[in-house]
């Protein structure tokens, strides 16, 4: 699909509607966009849901408990980075 836009004074392009509802494109979606030569290429980026801290911590928790990680191991890592 090719389409032709233009770049407004404040350096924002309309991304077509035909290309926005194909590639499920909302406001808010997050795009990473680089350059090569004379080319822009933006690509959709959907980052993973998480549903709460807990759920994003689990692995972690999981890792400290197997490895016998103690709060008095934490205590003296936090001090050890704070010196530096």
């Amino acid at each position: 699909m090719v389409n032709i836009t233009r770049i407004s004074s404040r350096g924002q392009v309309v991304i077509p509607s035909e290309i926005r509802e194909k590639m499920n494109l909302e406001e808010g979606n997050l795009l990473i966009i680089s350059n090569s030569d004379d080319s822009i290429c933006m690509k959709k980026i959907e980052l993973p849901k998480i549903k709460s801290w807990k759920e994003a911590t689990r692995p972690f928790r999981e890792a400290a408990k197997s490895s016998n990680f103690s709060n008095d191991n934490l205590k003296k890592l936090i001090e050890e980075s704070r010196a530096r």
